[in-house]
């Protein structure tokens, strides 16, 4: 149960990358846009907090699995 929220975390980060990354690609990879929030979020904001997200998800999950057990 303790990993739960961290491998959440982890499954949230990279569906955010694979979408944002799918959505961007969609839209030609086009970078028209990227600063008028009028037409919406930009896919590659989803893209840049998926990438964001993933480290420390892994490093709390690595952090945990190191941790001794007489703690």
């Amino acid at each position: 149960m303790k990993y739960f929220v961290r491998f959440l975390l982890l499954t949230a980060g990279f569906a955010l990358t694979t979408s944002g990354l799918m959505l961007w690609q969609a839209d030609a990879f086009s970078f028209s846009g990227i600063w008028a929030f009028a037409d919406g979020i930009h896919p590659i904001y989803f893209l840049i907090i998926g990438i964001a997200m993933i480290p420390p998800a892994l490093w709390e999950i690595f952090l945990l699995e190191n941790r001794d057990p007489r703690e």
